[in-house]
């Protein structure tokens, strides 16, 4: 009796086994793979002027420092100008006290009056040969020294003034009436800022696409949307140390001098043809994806992720990369201009799977 109720109740358990797992019908869970990845997309547009320039940031510098200092010692009696002041050349920029300079002038001039006098009286009586040669010449060996000792006092006189060798601007006050200064100490800095240029550091694997001569695009944010043209004057063929940046500077003219030392400037090089490639080789490039997009394989090759014609799934696409660019990388070979990239959601991907695009 008891084995019969024991497989009554093992039959009832079937039973309602059966009917749980009948009753799930179409609940089973979907594969992994067509779970759809949540990803955002871009559109490469054909022509994207991303592909047009490498832009890079730099600063403006004055075409010329000059630093202004006197050329004999004494103390600063007066600099009557003022940082930002235009200057016109020959103006005066700084005085030191000059009595000292001018009591040697004088006195200098005394001696030479003196030796010229002692020369002529002795030259009057060698004509009439009452004395030997000799003492003429030294008499007039004298007074020549004496005209160029006051040559060399008037000279350091007038180094007691600094006078603009140019036009320009005063960048800096070094020192101040009052102060004890020496020959060659910077006084006072002058910059000429008629033509500016723009030191701008380049990436290593990007140096060796600029020239010397290449016109380039300039904006300076500070002064608003206006563009300026420049041209890359010179190029350094050593890195910074501890960084493969190579310093690059582009000069432009500032005839209305709105440019100013230390503006940040956006530098935009116009692409060039590859090392050792013809002209044609940069209009190769399709367009120019997010560097953070573009993955590598097992094999060294380089991929995208496109959504599919449908919109429904993510399609690997294998490409060739160019060069760095303002925005992106150059790609060469293995997109289309109107297909859509995926920028966000790529890591989770494999290819054919199922996608949902967001916003």
């Amino acid at each position: 009796m008891k084995t019969s109720q024991r497989k009554h109740k093992v039959s009832l358990l079937l039973l309602l086994a059966v009917f749980f797992y009948a009753c799930q019908g179409d609940k089973k869970e979907k594969p992994l793979n067509e779970i759809p990845v949540k990803v955002k997309v871009i559109n490469l547009g054909e022509g994207s002027d991303s592909t047009k320039a490498i832009g890079y940031s730099g600063s403006v510098t004055a075409n010329k420092t000059i630093n202004l200092s006197f050329q004999v010692s004494g103390t600063i009696t007066k600099i009557p100008v003022e940082v930002g002041q235009y200057v016109r050349k020959g103006q005066l920029i700084a005085q030191i006290d000059e009595t000292i300079y001018r009591n040697q002038y004088q006195g200098q001039q005394a001696q030479a009056t003196l030796a010229k006098e002692n020369y002529e009286r002795i030259n009057q009586v060698f004509q009439k040969g009452s004395i030997a040669e000799i003492k003429m010449l030294e008499a007039r060996s004298q007074y020549e020294q004496a005209q160029a000792a006051v040559r060399a006092a008037r000279e350091s006189l007038s180094y007691t003034s600094i006078y603009a060798p140019e036009s320009g601007y005063i960048g800096a006050k070094l020192m101040e009436a009052g102060n004890t200064t020496g020959p060659g100490a910077p006084v006072v800095q002058l910059l000429d800022i008629s033509t500016v240029k723009v030191n701008v550091p380049v990436p290593d694997v990007e140096i060796d696409r600029i020239k010397k001569g290449d016109r380039v695009n300039i904006t300076v944010p500070s002064l608003g949307s206006e563009n300026y043209a420049g041209t890359i004057d010179e190029i350094g063929i050593s890195s910074a140390q501890g960084s493969p940046a190579y310093s690059a500077k582009v000069a432009l003219k500032n005839s209305q001098n709105r440019l100013k030392p230390g503006m940040v400037a956006n530098i935009a090089f116009n692409k060039k043809s590859e090392p050792g490639k013809g002209a044609d080789s940069s209009a190769r490039i399709l367009t120019a994806v997010p560097l953070q997009s573009l993955q590598v394989d097992e094999h060294g090759q380089h991929f995208v992720f496109v959504i599919s014609a449908d919109g429904k799934r993510a399609l690997r696409k294998i490409v060739e990369t160019g060069p760095l660019y303002d925005n992106g990388i150059g790609i060469k070979s293995g997109l289309k201009p109107q297909e859509k990239l995926i920028v966000s959601g790529y890591h989770k991907l494999l290819d054919s799977m199922l996608i949902e695009i967001v916003k």
